[in-house]
């Protein structure tokens, strides 16, 4: 997977989530919290790499894309504005 791809599955990853927490909590299983019995401990075990069903993401990486995607919907948005 080059760079261009590997960006476009953080975009999408992204503007799937509300939040970070959200992102990790859709890879925690129910398994995974009856053996563990804490919701922020498998939260750290995905975020960590250790469990977890897809990406690896970092909390800066991930609020970096949705402060960037933010921006560049924005602009668009007062771009089409400009225009007409």
């Amino acid at each position: 997977m080059d760079q261009d791809e590997a960006l476009m599955a953080v975009d999408n990853i992204v503007t799937q989530f509300n939040t970070y927490e959200d992102f990790l909590d859709s890879q925690i299983t129910t398994v995974d919290l009856y053996y563990l019995e804490d919701e922020s401990l498998a939260r750290q075990l995905v975020e960590l790499g250790y469990r977890g069903t897809g990406e690896i993401i970092k909390r800066a990486d991930f609020e970096a894309r949705k402060a960037a995607i933010e921006i560049a919907r924005l602009a668009e948005r007062t771009q089409k504005n400009v225009l007409t």
